[in-house]
């Protein structure tokens, strides 16, 4: 047999999968703001980085929000293909059945 085959219950799992990874990535993003610290816990020295410091974490703040869409689009994008596919199969199977119908009612005749 040729093609291939695809599991419409599998890539609702993968989709659940992915919205499980956005909800630990954006409990991770959450810490972020934990750790930046006032300037007063720099100190003179410190407050030449504190600057680059805060720039990172902002950096950090933004890669955590862009990961989360981007596991909220692959989720519902796995969501929607699973329906996809699971609506083309229905298809397919009520054409055949009715095809299988008509050659049953011809049989009969």
């Amino acid at each position: 047999m040729t093609g291939f085959v695809v599991d419409d219950e599998d890539l609702r799992r993968y989709a659940d999968k992915l919205s499980n990874q956005r909800e630990r990535a954006t409990a991770i993003g959450g810490l972020v703001d934990t750790v930046d610290v006032g300037d007063e816990s720099w100190g003179v020295v410190g407050l030449f980085v504190k600057s680059e410091y805060s720039e990172m974490l902002a950096d950090l703040k933004e890669l955590f929000g862009q990961l989360d869409q981007g596991l909220q689009s692959g989720a519902e994008k796995f969501k929607q293909a699973a329906e996809g596919y699971r609506r083309n199969e229905e298809g397919i199977r009520d054409l055949l059945n009715g095809i299988a119908l008509q050659f049953d009612e011809q049989k009969t005749v």
